[in-house]
C-alpha cells in the first residue's frame, strides 16, 4: 500500500502521557526517510502541542511534524525552517467563524451547565464555562457521551457542535473538523487522499476516519469500541497494540501490505 502522509491524533493515539516514546520517535524518523510526511492532528492548542514536542525532545531541526493541525481542525501550521507558519487563508477564515461561535453560544453555556448538574445529576470533574466557552471533563466516557447527545439534540446551531475526546467534552466549530483540515494539508503537500493514513482513537477523530475524505483509516487497540467498528467498516486497520506502539504496528503493517 502506498502511503505518503501519516496524520496522527496525539492523546490516546501517539502518546499515553508525556513524552513521546523513544521507539516511536525513531520510527517516525525512519518513515520520513522513506519520503513519508508526518502530521499531528490534535484537539490541543498549537502551544500545548509544541510544549509536548519540546518535552519529547523533538525540535524543528528534526524536520517533523511537517504540519500541525490544532484545536480539532481549526488551525493549521506548516513547518518552515525553524518555525511553524500558519495557513493564513485557512486560519483567518476560522478565526472569523470562532467569533460567530462565541456569539452563538453566548451564555447558553451556563444553561448547559445547569442542565448537566440539576437535570441529569452529573457533576463534571473540571470545567471551563464562560461566555461563548464550554469545555467540561467527566469521570467516565459514558457520561461525556450522554451529555454530548443531549446537547446536540437540544441545540440547533450553524457554527457550533460538540466533540468528545473520551471523558472530555467541548463546544467546537461545526464548519471544520479534523477531516476537512487534513484534506487541506494533503492538498498543500499535493498528496491524494488515498495515500493519506489517518490514525485516531476517540469520537473527535471520526471526521477523519469515516471515509468522507477518502483517507485510509486506522486505530490503536486502545481506541473506543465504536471507533474500531468505524475503522473496520471502512476496511481500515485496527492494531493489536495500544497508543504509540499501535501506530508503529499500523504503519509497518500497511507498508508491508498486511491488513487487520
Amino acid at each position: 500500500m502506498q502511503i505518503k502522509l501519516v496524520a496522527c491524533d496525539l492523546d490516546g493515539t501517539l502518546i499515553d502521557g508525556i513524552p513521546i516514546l523513544p521507539e516511536v520517535k525513531e520510527f517516525i524518523v525512519k518513515i520520513r526517510q522513506r519520503g513519508i510526511k508526518f502530521v499531528i492532528n490534535s484537539g490541543r492548542s498549537l502551544e500545548n502541542i509544541l510544549d509536548i514536542l519540546s518535552q519529547s525532545k523533538v525540535s524543528c531541526p528534526a524536520g517533523y511534524p511537517e504540519a500541525i493541525i490544532s484545536k480539532h481542525g481549526v488551525f493549521i501550521h506548516y513547518l518552515k525552517g525553524q518555525i511553524y507558519v500558519e495557513d493564513e487563508e485557512w486560519n483567518k477564515a476560522r478565526q472569523k467563524e470562532l467569533k460567530i461561535l462565541k456569539q452563538e453560544i453566548g451564555w447558553k453555556s451556563k444553561l448547559w451547565e445547569k442542565i448537566i448538574e440539576e437535570k441529569f445529576k452529573i457533576y463534571p470533574v473540571s470545567k471551563n464555562i464562560d461566555y461563548g466557552v464550554f469545555a467540561v471533563s467527566f469521570k467516565k466516557n459514558e457520561e461525556a457521551e450522554k451529555i454530548k447527545k443531549v446537547l446536540l439534540k437540544d441545540s440547533n446551531f450553524k457554527y457550533t457542535t460538540f466533540l468528545r475526546n473520551r471523558f472530555f467534552l467541548t463546544a467546537a466549530l461545526s464548519t471544520t473538523q479534523k477531516g476537512s483540515s487534513l484534506a487541506r494539508v494533503a492538498e498543500h503537500f499535493k498528496i491524494p487522499p488515498s495515500q493519506v493514513l489517518a490514525i485516531g482513537d476517540s469520537q473527535n477523530d471520526e471526521h477523519m476516519l469515516n471515509g468522507k475524505y477518502g483517507f485510509i483509516p486506522a486505530a490503536p487497540s486502545n481506541a473506543e469500541d465504536n471507533i474500531k467498528q468505524l475503522v473496520r467498516s471502512q476496511k481500515g486497520f485496527v492494531a493489536s497494540l495500544p497508543e504509540g506502539k499501535g501506530v508503529i504496528e499500523i504503519v509497518s503493517s500497511l507498508l508491508n501490505g498486511s491488513k487487520s
